[in-house]
Parts: structure tokens; C-alpha cells; sequence
């Protein structure tokens, strides 16, 4: 029988990303990350006053309060408790310290593969960089350590580090995906694959304070403005990150033979060229990759590793109303008129990708929208590519792809009617990172997209998270009207409610 009282605190520190988690025995109640409450991209805590401070949030959100807790989980990595105790919010617990790998496992077991193979990929913690592991019913163990090779977020950090970003955490944590798209733009250099190849102890290393003295390797300047515009920066981009994805790709291959399923976390599993490639080459039949894979996911991994049966309802775990009821048609003709929609809807999504909940939307039937939506709105670097919605049962019809990505973990390669009537969301390779949508994940922005559809427009819109650069998504009403005045987005809907200034 289980005990209706039990309330579970999960916490977790590391060196980004910080976030708490609150679950009772049934299913996961809540899941904050630090950035959106403390409106800092990447925010890690600084003190335990700070995870008081977001404890406070959590329960207050739930109605309940610190007395009510029974049980509380600490990530060992980073713990600023020094321990296992520690005193939340006045009140001492005996705390349950959790592993960084056992956590990024933690949240792709909501899949419920009976076996699969499990590929955790990230930077660094106290569990190394990148494992695979085998599951076969409840059973989880270690398959294989890839830490010494260069499959790891430590060798594409530094890339990204050398390229695009000096600053070590910058790297690894914002410049990693503007990396991965600086790589459309560039072609395969055969020197710059020497060069990685002769030098991949080194590069395969963090370099906290920084990595000036690899420059040279690569004949590149300290000089990091406009990397789009440098030819050299391109091709080292191109090289790099193929040489990354064709690594990984041959190391996964091998282990295929125990399980055609796949599941993948940590941050390396937001490399969508990587996931791709698994399932369009048929390495895998399946492959799943969770909407929080990144240590923004921890404390939620935590809670799910411990209790694989407790209910987790994926990506709407933030703040917000549970149910929209209806929304103002306006939207359409807000829509058809070109306007950049700052959308906000219900609970929050949580991870790195903006899901339809917290989003600037638009036609994307020209690449003036884009050029719109990703320089005037967001203000981010013209190179950057723009996302793409569309309802699932017309993912076919558009793109060389059939099955769904309904957590934007995917790119496809888009169709000529793609490139002719959605421009905007085609990037420069030819591909869109996509976000299919059914009726029962989205009642609403499905509804708009087939409207779109009836209105003689393909249904289909640009997606990209509301925030403007450096700053997180937002996530409360007040943060989505501060955010909405310093865009440029034309509009502003709350909970279906067209905004007025």
C-alpha cells in the first residue's frame, strides 16, 4: 500500500542548471530550474539560501509546506550542504546523496523499454563524461566507458571554446549549440581533421581557464566577433562536429546487437545531427531521448531513478494554469498578417527547447520572417536556425522523415515543398529541427495549425523559445510582458488571452 503522505524533496547543485523537484508517491507534482526563477541563464546556486528560496516556490505552488516533507535527495556532485544533513527552510533533514549518470538515467526510464541500451553524454562530473549502459527489465548496468575517446561534451566544448566562446562555462554551456549550427555553413576540411586527430588527448579536456595555447593548432586569431563570417571558423565547425557524430555513431554501433532501442541523456543528447543520424541510418529502430536530458534535469532524474513507477507527465512540469480553455481566434489573423506571436500557454515546458507553452511563433512562408523572428525578436546571430512545429500526421508530406519528435530532438531533412513554401524554418544544410504535434499533447497550437492549413497556408510554424539572447525562457506572466517589451515581437498572447499594452 502506498503512504498518500510521503513527499519527496529532490535538489540538485552541480556546476549549472541548478533545479528542485517535488513528487509524492503517484507522480512527479513539479520540476523548477533555477534559470527561469532567478532569471539567469545557466544559474547555478551560490548558496543554500537560494535553494531555500526556490524549495519556497516549489511548495507554496503545490500547497504544501517543509513539515510536510518526508524525504529529501541531495546530487553528491557540487553539494553545498558538504553532507548528509542539511537544514531547508529552517528545518534538518537526513538527506540521500544522488550520482550524476544514475540521474541523467533517471529520466529517460519514463519510456518503459523492457531492454534497451542507455548512452549518457555530457561535460564532466564525478562519474566521468560518457557510458554506455544496458537495461533489460529493472536491471541497469554498465556496457562500456568512452571517457578516454573523443565522444564526449568535454572535446566538444572545447571546439565550441576555440571557435566561439573563451569564457570556459559559455562554452560549455550556450556556445555548444550555436556550434552545432555554425557547422551548416561550412565543409569538410581535411587539415582541420589532422589536426583534430594528431591532438585528441588535448582537445578531449576542460580547460577551466581557458585554452588560448590550442589556437594555434588551428591557425585561429583571439578574436571571436562574427564567426559566421569566417570561412576558416566555418569549416572547423563543419569538420569537428561531423567527426563528432561519426565517433559516436561507430562506437554506438556495436552495441545494437544487444538491443534496436536506444535512450539518451545528458547534454550531448541535444546534438540532433547525432540522434538523427542513429535512427536514419538504421542503427536503431528506436531512439528516445528525453525532453530534459541536460543537468537542468537532475533532481527530477533523481526522484525518477529511485522510483521508475511514480508518474511523470513530460514537458509541462513548470508553473502555469493546468488547462486553457479556448483561445482568441485573433491569433489566426495576427498570424496570416506576419506578425511574431509571443506565445504563452498553461505550465511551463521544461529543458532547452521551447515546446509551444513558452514560444515566439510565426508563418514561416519567407526568410524575411526568419531574419525577423531570430535577429529583430530575439536578437541572436543571423546564422541560427528557427525551429518548426507541424502536426504529426503531416510530417511525411514535408520532410524526409516518419516517425515523431515531439521534444524537438530530431532534424530532418525538409522537402521541396518545404523549401519552397516554409523557408524560414529550412536551415542552411538543408534540414529543420522539428517539433511534431499531436492533439492530445497541444489542443490549441494543433487547432492553429490546421487552421493555417485552411487558410491555404501549410501547417507549419516557426518555433523559438521566448526570451530574448542570454536570457532564459520566461517563465510567469510578468516575465513574459517584461520579455514581450524588450522584443520586438508584434503581439502578446496569455493563456489565450490576446495582451493589451
Amino acid at each position: 500500500m502506498k503512504n498518500d503522505n510521503k513527499l519527496i524533496l529532490s535538489i540538485s547543485f552541480c556546476f549549472h542548471d541548478s533545479c528542485i523537484t517535488l513528487a509524492n508517491e503517484e507522480k512527479v507534482l513539479i520540476h523548477l530550474e533555477a534559470e527561469r526563477i532567478f532569471r539567469e541563464k545557466h544559474k547555478k546556486f551560490k548558496n543554500t539560501d537560494e535553494v531555500d528560496y526556490l524549495v519556497d516556490i516549489g511548495l507554496k505552488y503545490i500547497g504544501k509546506t517543509i513539515d510536510d516533507i518526508t524525504e529529501v535527495l541531495v546530487t553528491e556532485w557540487q553539494n553545498l550542504y558538504k553532507g548528509t544533513k542539511a537544514c531547508i527552510l529552517g528545518k534538518e533533514f537526513d538527506v540521500i546523496l544522488t550520482n550524476h549518470h544514475k540521474n541523467h538515467i533517471g529520466v529517460v526510464l519514463p519510456k518503459k523499454f523492457d531492454k534497451c541500451v542507455i548512452f549518457i553524454s555530457d561535460g564532466g562530473s564525478e562519474e566521468g563524461t560518457t557510458k554506455v549502459y544496458y537495461k533489460e527489465n529493472n536491471k541497469i548496468w554498465l556496457a562500456e566507458d568512452l571517457n578516454n575517446s573523443n565522444c564526449t561534451g568535454q572535446f566538444y566544448g572545447t571546439m565550441a571554446q576555440l571557435v566561439l566562446d573563451p569564457d570556459f562555462d559559455r562554452a560549455h554551456t550556450s556556445a555548444v549549440g550555436k556550434f552545432m549550427g555554425l557547422s551548416s555553413l561550412g565543409k569538410f576540411d581535411e587539415n582541420v581533421m589532422k589536426t583534430i586527430k594528431e591532438n585528441e588527448k588535448e582537445l578531449n579536456r576542460l580547460y577551466v581557464d581557458g585554452c588560448k595555447h590550442l589556437l594555434e593548432l588551428f591557425d585561429l586569431k583571439d578574436y571571436y566577433d562574427k564567426a559566421w563570417e569566417d570561412e576558416n571558423k566555418q569549416n572547423i565547425a563543419y569538420t569537428a562536429h561531423n567527426y563528432f557524430v561519426n565517433t559516436n555513431v561507430e562506437k554506438l554501433r556495436k552495441h545494437n546487437k544487444f538491443s534496436r532501442n536506444i535512450c539518451m541523456s545528458g547534454g550531448c543528447s541535444l546534438n540532433i545531427s547525432l540522434n538523427s543520424k542513429l535512427i536514419d541510418d538504421k542503427i536503431f529502430d528506436n531512439v528516445y531521448v528525453s525532453p530534459i536530458s541536460t543537468d537542468g534535469g537532475q533532481s527530477l532524474g533523481a526522484i525518477l531513478y529511485r522510483y521508475p513507477n511514480i508518474e511523470v507527465d513530460y514537458p509541462f512540469l513548470g508553473r502555469g494554469k493546468e488547462k486553457i480553455e479556448g483561445y482568441d481566434e485573433n491569433i489566426i489573423e495576427d498570424l496570416l498578417n506576419h506578425k511574431v506571436v509571443a506565445w504563452f500557454q498553461g505550465r511551463s515546458e521544461i529543458g532547452a527547447r521551447a515546446l509551444g507553452h513558452r514560444s515566439f511563433i510565426g508563418l514561416p512562408d519567407s526568410v524575411e520572417m526568419r531574419v525577423k523572428i531570430s535577429e529583430k525578436v530575439k536578437k541572436r546571430e543571423p546564422y541560427r536556425p528557427v525551429a518548426a512545429m507541424i502536426p504529426e500526421e503531416y510530417i511525411s508530406e514535408y520532410f524526409e522523415q516518419k516517425y515523431s519528435s515531439p521534444y524537438m530532438t530530431f532534424c530532418a531533412k525538409a522537402k521541396e515543398i518545404t523549401k519552397v513554401k516554409a523557408p524560414a524554418i529550412v536551415h542552411f544544410d538543408g534540414t529543420t529541427r522539428v517539433q511534431t504535434v499531436r492533439k492530445s499533447d497541444n489542443p490549441i497550437i494543433y487547432d492553429i495549425l490546421l487552421k493555417l492549413k485552411e487558410n491555404g497556408k501549410v501547417p507549419i510554424l516557426m518555433n523559438t523559445s521566448f526570451n530574448v539572447a542570454s536570457e532564459p525562457i520566461v517563465d510567469t506572466p510578468e516575465d513574459a510582458i517584461n520579455t514581450y517589451k524588450l522584443s520586438g515581437a508584434d503581439e502578446l498572447y496569455i493563456d489565450g488571452v490576446k495582451y493589451s499594452k
